[in-house]
C-alpha cells in the first residue's frame, strides 16, 4: 500500500506517483502488497525544521527518510496529525509492514525539476525513489 499525504496547496500526481513507486518496488524484487510507503510532500519551512532537528543541518533540502523508531513514525505527528494517525495505525497493522517515512520538499522539487529541464511530477518520483533506497538500505 502506498501513502501519500500532500499539503493542500501543492500539485501532485497521486496516481503517477503511486504507479512509480509500485514500479520501483516491483525493479528490485521487493513486493508491495507486503509493505507500505509513507510519503509526504510538504514545504521548506517544515522540511527546514525537520533536516535542523534530525539531521542537524541548517536550511532546506530536497528529501528525507525516516525508518520507523521502535515500530512507530517518527515525524509524521510533526508533519500534520492526521497524517500521523493514519500512518501511526498503519504501522500498528501487522500486514503490510510500513517501511518508514519519506518526506520531500515541494519547492525543492520545483526547482530541481527547472534546473534539470524536468517535470516536476518526474523529479518529485526521482526523490521518492532515493527515499525508498534509503528506507531499504536501513531495512535491510
Amino acid at each position: 500500500m502506498i501513502e501519500i499525504f500532500v499539503q493542500s496547496r501543492y500539485r501532485v500526481d497521486r496516481k503517477l506517483l503511486r504507479r512509480r513507486i509500485a514500479s520501483f518496488l516491483k525493479k528490485i524484487g521487493v513486493d508491495s502488497d507486503n509493505y507500505t510507503v509513507s510519503v509526504a510532500v510538504i514545504g521548506d519551512r517544515k522540511m527546514s525544521k525537520l533536516h535542523s532537528q534530525y539531521a542537524q543541518k541548517h536550511g532546506t533540502t530536497p528529501v528525507l527518510a525516516f525508518p520507523l523508531m521502535q515500530g512507530k513514525p517518527l515525524v509524521g505527528e510533526e508533519i500534520d496529525k492526521l497524517y500521523y494517525d493514519h500512518i501511526l495505525a498503519q504501522s500498528l497493522r501487522e500486514i503490510p509492514v510500513l517501511l518508514g517515512e519519506i518526506v520531500v520538499s515541494y519547492p525543492q522539487t520545483l526547482l530541481f525539476a527547472a534546473d534539470e529541464n524536468k517535470l516536476v511530477d518526474t523529479k518529485l518520483g526521482e526523490f521518492v525513489e532515493h527515499g525508498l533506497t534509503r528506507l531499504l538500505s536501513v531495512t535491510s
